[in-house]
């Protein structure tokens, strides 16, 4: 397949199913004789990467009703479509298939030889962001030259109109790149140090600010509002909101639904729902615009919500090999793709979830004709709006349709582990990663590596915990899988151990100080793990009398420590507890003796 950056001409969309150009639904009013072409509904494209073809899913009628063979498809490859064409976006390259011709028109070198951009389907796209490499590209031009931003990117968002906008992680500028143009332009700053991401709420740019837990409005970053909750700088903030509320999914096992109305409205805003979700290995949230989806790719399930975290429901991704995909289409709906594209799960608006499959036996068809019938026509020219002489009857059938058999697909070293994840603590860090693509052969083993240690698990394992690490150094973890054709290549995500500061209470000597024994005790402290050589305020709190002292201020050792016997207590019955440094002790219940 030849590599081209310029393209045929494209034909109008008409409805067509792959290899001889079968027109389906012949079917017509009047006596004229026209072909009457029907257009390809909204809906999504996906690759079967066993077959070797993409196919369009109708998401209104959850029919395939359209299928175009790529060879040489990378597994895993997007698809994504412009109205006249579409595109199979793979590692190194996308392939142009028309969408009136079922056709392959070429295939260009991609900016970046190992990245799977960001796909955004919008008016005057698709674009593909490139994030690591800082590249954009509109496709659908006649020269789609890469527009180069020279700093990594974050998840870039789009606005119905067709501007995309784009996070330089590095400066922190937030960029639109406005339909027509190659050149964004940057109307605001983030916080220097500051994490977070885009989405886009009632047609509107908004940025989370995950450092300080905050929502501002791209265009008046003084426009904000706080998120009401404590979200981690690695969350993963859905792009579109689902009723005014824009999804931020803690991947500690929470789902955020944070209200917008006071940043791109008017009213209050309602109080941010939280919803705990289930152990899992969680994809971005994804949003119809009233149901929030999000996939747990480590076992295999879907979970949607409605805008209030209600009308949960839990559907299963059929198994298949490699890792599933959830992704938005044109139409609002949601699709989760399976590993090799054999299966597609449809998340209608209202939330209604319907598996179809994704194997090209019965493509769906017109008035009249049963979903096996298809009247073939061996031209190789487009189907075009003028009447068609009548085809020799040697060249015209009617037939049930049986398809060759799957090729067979080598095996390979497995992809990457996907969303390795690493958490750290008290002289530990905590790995989470999705299962790597196999490839064809089973994975049976992970090695997982870093600056001191090294281990190899099982192929079924999807997270380790690292001990024994020295707090405050930094340290970098490369998780590789293996299958019996080699060591693929390796996911890498760093942090730094810290020791927790904890506070422990106890009942300490007795005391005559306001208070008689034997009730009257001193509360007996030990802070560890504190800054060192700091000082710090202790305040005492009960259950029934509060805050009751002024508190008592001292100062840590070298090593962040501290030891002190304070506050002269006798509540019996009551649990008595300390704060200092925004730590808070046990609580101790207090005993008559």
């Amino acid at each position: 397949m030849g590599i081209s950056a310029k393209w045929r001409g494209r034909a109008p969309v008409a409805l067509l199913t792959a290899g001889s150009l079968t027109v389906v639904g012949l079917a017509i009013g009047g006596a004229s004789g026209v072909p009457e072409l029907e257009f390809l509904k909204p809906g999504h494209w996906v690759l079967n990467s066993a077959l070797g073809k993409v196919f369009h899913v109708d998401g209104s009628t959850k029919q395939v009703n359209a299928e175009v063979a790529v060879p040489g498809a990378d597994r895993g490859s997007l698809v994504v479509q412009s109205d006249t064409s579409g595109y199979v976006v793979g590692r190194g390259k996308y392939t142009e298939f028309g969408k009136s011709t079922l056709r392959v028109e070429g295939t260009t070198a991609a900016p970046s030889d190992d990245e799977v951009p960001v796909a955004l389907e919008v008016a005057g796209g698709p674009y593909l962001v490139y994030r690591e490499a800082g590249k954009v590209v509109r496709l659908g031009t006649d020269h789609a030259e890469p527009i180069s931003t020279n700093e990594r990117l974050g998840n870039p968002v789009a606005t119905p109109d067709g501007t995309v906008w784009l996070h330089y992680t590095q400066s922190g500028r937030l960029c639109r790149l406005s339909p027509g143009t190659t050149a964004p332009s940057c109307p605001a700053t983030v916080a220097e140090g500051h994490t977070g991401a885009l989405s886009v709420v009632a047609d509107k740019p908004v940025f989370i600010d995950t450092t300080s837990d905050t929502m501002h409005l791209a265009e008046d970053m003084s426009r904000m509002r706080p998120l009401g909750a404590d979200v981690p700088d690695d969350a993963k903030i859905g792009p579109g909101d689902v009723a005014g509320r824009v999804p931020v999914l803690d991947p500690r096992g929470k789902l955020h639904l944070v209200d917008s109305a006071d940043v791109v409205g008017d009213r209050p805003p309602a109080e941010t729902v939280v919803v705990p979700l289930e152990p899992g290995d969680y994809s971005e949230p994804l949003s119809t615009g009233t149901t929030v989806a999000v996939l747990d790719q480590r076992n295999g399930t879907l979970h949607t919500f409605d805008s209030t975290g209600g009308k949960h429901q839990k559907t299963p991704v059929p198994a298949e090999r490699g890792t599933p995909r959830l992704t938005k289409g044109d139409d609002a709906r949601v699709y989760v793709e399976g590993g090799e594209g054999k299966h597609v799960l449809v998340v209608d608006p209202e939330g209604k979830v319907t598996p179809v499959p994704v194997n090209g036996t019965r493509l769906s068809a017109s008035r009249g004709q049963s979903p096996t019938e298809t009247t073939t026509q061996t031209t190789d020219q487009p189907v075009g709006t003028q009447p068609q002489a009548p085809l020799p009857t040697t060249q015209q059938s009617t037939r049930r349709q049986t398809p060759p058999p799957p090729p067979v697909v080598p095996a390979s070293p497995p992809g990457a582990p996907g969303g390795l994840t690493a958490t750290a603590g008290s002289g530990t860090a905590s790995l989470a990663w999705g299962a790597a693509p196999d490839n064809g052969v089973p994975v049976t083993a992970y090695h997982v590596s870093w600056n001191g240690g090294a281990v190899t698990l099982g192929g079924g394992e999807r997270g380790f915990t690292a001990t024994g690490l020295a707090n405050g150094t930094a340290y970098t973890f490369t998780v590789v899988a293996q299958n019996a054709a080699g060591r693929g290549p390796g996911a890498t995500a760093s942090a730094t151990p810290f020791q927790v500061p904890t506070i422990t209470i106890s009942r300490g000597a007795d005391s005559n100080d306001g208070c008689e024994p034997p009730d009257c005790s001193l509360i007996h402290i030990e802070m560890r793990g504190f800054a060192p050589n700091t000082d710090y305020d202790i305040i005492p709190y009960s259950t029934r009398w509060g805050q009751f002292n002024t508190g008592h201020g001292t100062r840590t050792d070298a090593q962040g420590n501290k030891t002190t016997s304070r506050f002269a207590f006798s509540g019996v019955g009551q649990e008595v507890w300390v704060v200092a440094g925004g730590v808070t002790s046990n609580r101790l219940y207090w005993e008559d003796r």
